[in-house]
């Protein structure tokens, strides 16, 4: 017979791996820290590799386990998944769907009514930032930013994006120059958008114009600043500013007149926004109608 592994240990490890926490992983699975840390402890003797190293209060995966945990996330994650195909599958038609507060308004809403009218299926709907928990939160699909928080699960990219400056008409024509550096804009006017500590190298201003050549990178006032997307676009199409956004999010603004693009200059996003799903749901006829027409809006 095969000598497994404790499945709690598998679990308490898995959990602990999700969480970053032993803390979090016992309260998750209902015991204490301590009793996370002991089958830890029991799968490493088992296993006779180390799993975790600890700093401080912070614990982090060495290579064994970082080899370990994608595969063994993978497993729990269709486990589960089996269980619900067969207890929920034949009696609902819903789908659990959890999207980026970016995503939500301007990107996913027309195909999530698309979705609904093509196939009469009901959408839960959930707005939330990463990361999110598939299996206690009995979330179907997830759409982000990256999928490095997601390892173990199915990726299938959404879209590739550049961030470009938007304004409404008018403020373009008070404001802007015709080099397309937009060095007469006032950085007062400037609206920034605050990614957050989970990103380090995502578009700024600062960026921005040293790819433009204007004559001074740094800023000299902070403008607007606001860490939600859809606000940074309106208040560029409340004329408040100007906004480096995603394009695909403004596109709607732009291709309707209440925005434009004053300049040619832009940067690149450095993630893709992505379709995160487990490979068992993969299998659903549902999920296979709702990423058909993601692919096709």
């Amino acid at each position: 017979m095969i000598n497994l592994p404790s499945l709690t240990g598998l679990r308490a490890f898995e959990a602990a791996a999700r969480c970053g926490s032993f803390v979090l992983a016992g309260q998750e699975l209902g015991v204490s820290s301590a009793a996370v840390s002991l089958q830890i402890k029991n799968l490493e003797e088992h296993l006779e590799k180390k799993l975790f190293v600890r700093k401080g209060n912070r614990i982090y995966l060495t290579d064994a386990g970082e080899m370990m945990y994608p595969r063994l996330a993978r497993a729990f994650g269709e486990l589960s998944d089996a269980a619900r195909l067969v207890r929920n599958e034949r009696h609902s038609r819903q789908l659990v769907i959890s999207v980026l507060p970016a995503l939500a308004d301007l990107w996913f809403l027309p195909r999530a009514t698309a979705f609904r009218e093509k196939t009469g299926i009901a959408l839960d709907i959930r707005v939330e930032d990463d990361p999110v928990d598939f299996e206690r939160e009995a979330i179907d699909v997830r759409l982000t930013y990256r999928s490095a928080l997601y390892a173990g699960y199915h990726h299938q990219t959404l879209f590739s994006d550049v961030a470009v400056p938007v304004c409404t008409p008018a403020f373009r024509d008070q404001h802007a120059g015709v080099d397309g550096t937009l060095n007469t804009i006032p950085d007062a006017y400037l609206i920034h958008i605050r990614w957050g500590p989970g990103y380090a190298s995502e578009p700024l201003w600062q960026e921005w114009r040293r790819v433009a050549g204007c004559s001074e990178a740094d800023l000299s006032d902070a403008g607007l600043c606001t860490n939600d997307i859809s606000l940074a676009i309106s208040l560029a199409r409340r004329g408040a500013g100007i906004a480096l956004v995603p394009s695909v999010l403004a596109q709607p603004d732009i291709a309707a007149g209440a925005l434009v693009v004053p300049s040619p200059h832009h940067l690149p996003m450095k993630k893709d926004y992505v379709c995160v799903l487990s490979n068992a749901r993969l299998e659903s006829p549902m999920v296979r109608s709702f990423l058909t027409v993601l692919a096709s809006g």
